[in-house]
């Protein structure tokens, strides 16, 4: 019934084939990808929102007042940048994980469906620095979101 000895490896036969692993390519992750990197800017958007028109002494007036203003400060538009480059990894690593393989075909395809439903959510900007910012981000967005892939594949 019990082994004879207790410190040694069991006597039955372990099977150490892994399960085989679906390739195909998994819609679900990209959408979970893109929509981890878009509701986390939306979201992360707002509060970056309150906290700025606050710090900034920029309280009073419409939203639409506030947010004219907060578009001419650099730190908010710099804070907000940073933060919505976090979400793009994010989003790039959430698609990889979910995916669990192929990892930065599915970074990748997340990257631009969230790339393509931002600039259509998002309005034309006029700021000082609307320029600059649209030129950096759009750059980065790609390797961003691969970046979060990367990530994936490394865990």
């Amino acid at each position: 019934m019990s082994d004879p000895n207790p410190y040694g490896a069991p006597s039955t036969r372990v099977d150490d084939k892994p399960e085989p692993v679906d390739r195909r390519f998994r819609w679900k992750a990209v959408l979970l990808g893109a929509a981890a990197d878009l509701g986390g800017t939306m979201v992360a958007s707002v509060v970056l929102f309150i906290v700025f028109s606050f710090l900034l002494g920029t309280s009073e007036g419409s939203p639409e007042q506030i947010g004219a203003r907060l578009r001419q400060s650099w730190p908010f538009l710099m804070t907000s940048m940073i933060v919505g480059s976090g979400f793009t990894v994010l989003g790039g690593y959430v698609a990889g994980r979910v995916a669990r393989h192929s990892f930065l075909k599915h970074a990748l395809a997340a990257g631009a469906i969230s790339f393509v439903v931002g600039i259509l959510l998002s309005g034309s900007d006029d700021g000082p620095y609307a320029g600059l910012l649209s030129l950096i981000a759009y750059t980065l967005h790609f390797p961003l979101a691969l970046f979060g892939g990367w990530l994936a594949s490394r865990r």
